[in-house]
């Protein structure tokens, strides 16, 4: 095979991972989810967001393992075996009507699919494309972010095909019925997404490079370092842990508002007596259109990455981000403005996951990127599962969403102040 036919080839590898990220992505649908849901297991849906937040743990903490194994048993394998595992989750929940059950199958096991089955097209991809790092970072999570737009829809098709509201007395009885059958079906699409897009995963022979590429010099402009790390020496690099309390700052803030919006919309401001006239398919056009924001975010970030480098992309969004979150409680003045700034929050948010890998890659180089950005992306599984079950008891205690906000802003400032600081290592 010539070297312009492998060149040619390897976009066969971003349209794997498109299709694999569109049914991993799906966990973002959870919100959309458990309006179905609460009322099939009986539960509020202040218990079942723990569902949600196990499922990112579960998920993080999986790809530790699978960022090692695609390495060994290439990421086609793992890819698939992560499809299995997540439909397998899926499909049981059909046959759960408790809490604990839907834990384990939606929580625990959809989540372990989604880490096995993440990393491997992130760590493909990345090797065909050392030129475009940042953009085809954020090509191949790009369906991630946009899964749950189209699968909102087809979870409320498959759950509420005659569109009945919430308060309808019929809704419990008749979405109770079409819930084991929406799991069962979204189960199916599920595995042939993830087992279709795995058949175009591989790696390029060792030592390939694309025409006419010549590897960048090491940098501490740049940030790159010109160094590959194994998993166990980057772990005791300052950088490491630099790169990764940035990320869980980052993640916690986008996730604490990724969390909130809907009730903060639904809140009522004591003093100006204010609640917004939001009803409950314009949330799910809100959640649809932020998740667009989401997948987009991942692209534009990271194609700016290979503009100005990762480190000063992250400086803008950071602060962008801080500046959105800082002044998201004005938004209670008119639903439309409430629309725009959550969306660029979710764009922003969005960016973590294709700067983030590409900084790993550009400070421990890319040989590792598998195992490396599976340990940095614990700190991931840390801000999920603390920004999905910390809103209500955060705004329970301190009383207010304004507070929230106030701190996920510092937080994002803080993320902003360590990216500041990194710089490549210089020797292993």
């Amino acid at each position: 095979m010539s070297e312009e036919q492998k060149v040619r080839n390897r976009w066969i590898v971003v349209i794997g991972a498109i299709l694999i990220q569109l049914a991993l992505g799906t966990i973002y649908s959870w919100g959309t989810m458990t309006i179905f849901v609460s009322p099939f297991i009986n539960e509020v849906r202040e218990v079942t967001v723990y569902i949600f937040g196990v499922g990112l743990l579960s998920f993080a903490i999986t790809m530790i393992f699978a960022g090692k194994l695609q390495q060994k048993y290439g990421p086609r394998n793992i890819a698939i075996l992560g499809g299995i595992l997540l439909g397998i989750g899926v499909i049981a929940s059909a046959f759960m009507t408790t809490f604990i059950g839907l834990l384990i199958t939606y929580g625990i096991i959809f989540g372990a699919g989604i880490g096995f089955g993440y990393v491997c097209p992130i760590a493909s991809a990345g090797k065909w494309f050392p030129d475009k790092k940042g953009f085809i970072n954020g090509i191949a999570v790009a369906g991630f972010g946009a899964g749950s737009f189209i699968f909102n829809y087809v979870i409320k098709a498959l759950a509420n095909p005659a569109n009945l509201e919430t308060t309808d007395p019929n809704f419990v009885s008749t979405v109770s019925q079409n819930i084991p059958l929406m799991f069962t079906v979204l189960g199916i699409i599920y595995i042939i997404l993830i087992i279709g897009g795995a058949m175009a995963l591989s790696n390029p022979p060792e030592g390939w490079k694309p025409t006419g590429w010549t590897p960048p010099l090491p940098s501490e402009e740049r940030g790159i370092s010109g160094l590959d790390f194994k998993r166990n020496e980057t772990i005791k690099l300052p950088q490491f842990w630099m790169l990764w309390v940035a990320f869980v700052f980052s993640a916690i803030s986008g996730l604490m508002v990724i969390g909130s919006y809907a009730a903060f919309a639904k809140s009522v401001d004591v003093a100006e007596d204010f609640i917004y006239i939001i009803g409950t398919a314009d949330f799910v056009l809100i959640g649809s259109l932020a998740a667009l924001f989401n997948g987009l975010g991942r692209i534009v970030w990271g194609q700016l990455a290979d503009f100005i480098t990762y480190k000063k992309s992250m400086l803008i969004m950071f602060v962008t981000q801080a500046i959105l979150m800082l002044i998201y409680f004005t938004t209670n003045v008119n639903a439309i403005y409430f629309l725009i700034m959550t969306c660029a929050i979710y764009f922003c948010f969005g960016g973590n996951f294709s700067l983030f890998p590409t900084a790993t890659a550009d400070l421990f180089g890319s040989k590792n990127l598998g195992p490396n950005y599976g340990i940095v992306f614990t700190a991931y599984g840390i801000a999920g599962f603390v920004g999905a079950v910390g809103v209500n008891l955060f705004v329970s205690i301190f009383g207010s969403y304004l507070i929230l906000f106030i701190v996920m802003g510092v937080m994002s400032v803080g993320s902003a102040i360590l990216a500041f600081f990194i710089k490549p290592p210089k020797q292993r």
